[in-house]
C-alpha cells in the first residue's frame, strides 16, 4: 500500500491519468502476446483432443467437453485480439474510455482463469491435478497490472469455483485435502508475485516521473545559466569596452591604446616599419572653460574627439583622448607628407566646427595645435620615444603662438606651414 500511495502524494491528477493509461497500454501489450500464445496451444491441444477421439485413445477422456472449453478459449482470445486492434491504438480513445477497459480487462482476466478452474474440474477424473488453473493463475498474476481492487474479482471467482467445485470432482478425500492446502500456498504465492510485479511498476512509473521531472527542471536550468552566461559576456563584453573608452568623449581611452599597440606591433611592424604620433591640444581651453563653464567644456571635448577621430579609416589608425584637452592620432607606416596632411584635416575639421571662444587670443572660434613625429620603429618602447617627440613638437607649435602644427624628428625640427584663419 505504501508504493501505491504515490498516485495520491507524488504525482498530479493529469500524472495520474496518464498513469491509468499507460498500465492499460501495458496490459494491452502484455494480453496481446498472451493470446497469440494462448491460441497457438489451445489450437495445438484442439489438434490432439479431435485426433485422440478419432483413435479413441481413452474411453475415459471427455472429448467433446474438452473440444468446447479449447474452442471457447480460441473464440475469446480471437475475439480479445480482433477488439484490441481495431479500438486500442488511438490513446484518445483509451483516454476516453479507460474505465469501459479497465472493466472489460478485468472480465477477460476473470474468464481465464475461471476457464482454468473449470478444466482442473475436469482433470479431477481422470489426471487428478490442478495444474492448469495453476499455470493459469501465475501467467496472468505476473502478466498483467492491477491494483488490489481489480484483482480481487479474477482471484475471488475463479477460486471459489473450484473451491466449491473440488469435492464434486475429486472423490479422494486425501487428494482433496492436497488441493485445498496446494490451493492456499499457491493462491498467496500468486497473490504475492502480482503484487510485487505491480508495486516495482508503480514504482519504476514514478521514477521515471521524477526523472522526466528531474530533467526538465535541468534543462530549465542549463537554459536559464545558458541565458544568464550570454547576458554576463555581454554586460563583460560592455564593461570592456566601456573600460576601453573614455567615459566623457566616447573615444578610446590610453588603456585602449596600449591594446592597440600591442595588437598592431605584431601584425604591422616588420624592418623598414614606422610609427607616426600627432599630439593635439585644444587652445586656450581652460580659458574657455572658465568663461562658459565646465559644462559647455565638455561638449567642446566632445565635438572635438568626435572630428578627430572621423579621420580614422582602417585598423592600423587610432585616436585616444590622452588626458584634458589632449589627444593623440597614432598611425603605423604613414609617410611624413601623409602625416602633415592628416594633422591639417585635423586642424581643419576643428575650425569647421566653429565654436566661438571669445577668449581665445589667436582666433575666434576654438582652434587646436598640433605637434606630429615620425620614426622607424622596431621595439615597443619606440611608441613611448615617439609620443615624447610629438609632446616636443606639441610644445614648439604652442610656443609659436598656437593655432599650427611643428613637426619634430629624432634630430631635426621643422615648421610646416600654419592653417590659414
Amino acid at each position: 500500500m505504501i508504493v501505491l500511495n504515490f498516485l495520491n502524494n507524488d504525482i498530479d491528477e493529469c500524472e495520474k491519468e496518464h498513469f491509468e493509461i499507460d498500465r492499460i497500454v501495458d496490459n494491452i501489450h502484455r494480453g496481446k502476446i498472451m493470446a497469440v500464445i494462448v491460441i497457438v496451444i489451445e489450437a495445438i491441444y484442439l489438434i490432439i483432443d479431435i485426433i485422440s477421439a478419432i483413435l479413441k485413445v481413452d474411453s475415459r477422456f471427455a472429448f467433446n467437453s474438452y473440444l468446447a472449453m479449447y474452442l471457447i478459449m480460441i473464440i475469446i482470445n480471437v475475439t480479445y485480439l480482433m477488439i484490441i486492434n481495431r479500438s486500442c491504438g488511438n490513446r484518445e480513445f483509451l483516454k476516453n474510455h479507460r474505465k469501459h477497459l479497465d472493466i472489460a480487462l478485468v472480465a477477460y482476466i476473470t474468464f481465464m482463469l475461471s476457464w482454468g478452474s473449470v478444466i482442473s474440474l475436469m482433470d479431477q477424473r481422470l489426471y487428478g491435478q490442478l495444474i492448469v488453473f495453476m499455470v493459469n493463475m501465475i501467467v496472468c498474476s505476473a502478466i498483467y497490472l492491477l491494483d488490489n481492487k481489480k484483482i480481487l474479482a479474477p482471484y475471488f471467482i475463479s477460486v471459489l469455483i473450484i473451491a466449491i467445485g473440488l469435492p464434486f470432482f475429486q472423490g479422494s478425500r486425501d487428494i482433496l485435502i492436497g488441493h485445498y492446502v496446494n490451493l492456499f500456498v499457491f493462491i498467496v504465492i500468486s497473490w504475492l508475485i502480482s503484487r510485487i510485479i505491480y508495486h516495482n511498476y508503480c514504482e519504476n512509473y514514478l521514477s521515471k516521473i521524477l526523472l522526466n521531472k528531474s530533467n526538465i527542471l535541468l534543462e530549465k536550468k542549463i537554459e536559464e545559466n545558458r541565458k544568464i552566461n550570454i547576458k554576463l559576456a555581454l554586460a563583460n563584453h560592455q564593461l570592456k569596452e566601456f573600460a576601453l573608452l573614455d567615459e566623457l568623449t566616447g573615444i578610446p581611452n590610453r588603456r585602449s591604446f596600449r591594446e592597440f599597440i600591442d595588437r598592431e606591433f605584431d601584425c604591422n611592424v616588420c624592418e623598414g616599419s614606422t610609427i607616426s604620433v600627432i599630439m593635439i591640444d585644444i587652445d586656450f581651453f581652460k580659458q574657455f572653460n572658465d568663461c562658459f563653464g565646465h559644462e559647455e567644456g565638455d561638449k567642446i571635448l566632445i565635438a572635438v574627439a568626435n572630428q578627430i577621430n572621423s579621420i580614422v579609416e582602417d585598423s592600423s589608425e587610432f585616436v585616444v583622448r590622452w588626458g584634458g584637452e589632449e589627444f593623440i592620432y597614432a598611425a603605423f607606416n604613414r609617410s611624413r607628407e601623409v602625416i602633415a596632411q592628416t594633422a591639417n584635416t585635423i586642424s581643419a575639421k576643428v575650425c569647421d566646427l566653429k565654436i566661438i571662444h571669445d577668449d581665445s587670443s589667436t582666433d575666434s572660434y576654438v582652434t587646436v595645435s598640433l605637434g606630429t613625429c615620425t620614426i622607424p620603429i622596431s621595439e615597443k618602447k619606440d611608441i613611448t620615444k615617439a609620443i615624447s617627440l610629438a609632446d616636443r613638437a606639441l610644445y614648439l607649435a604652442k610656443s609659436s603662438g598656437r593655432n599650427c602644427i611643428r613637426t619634430i624628428s629624432e634630430d631635426v625640427v621643422e615648421e610646416s606651414v600654419s592653417v590659414p584663419k
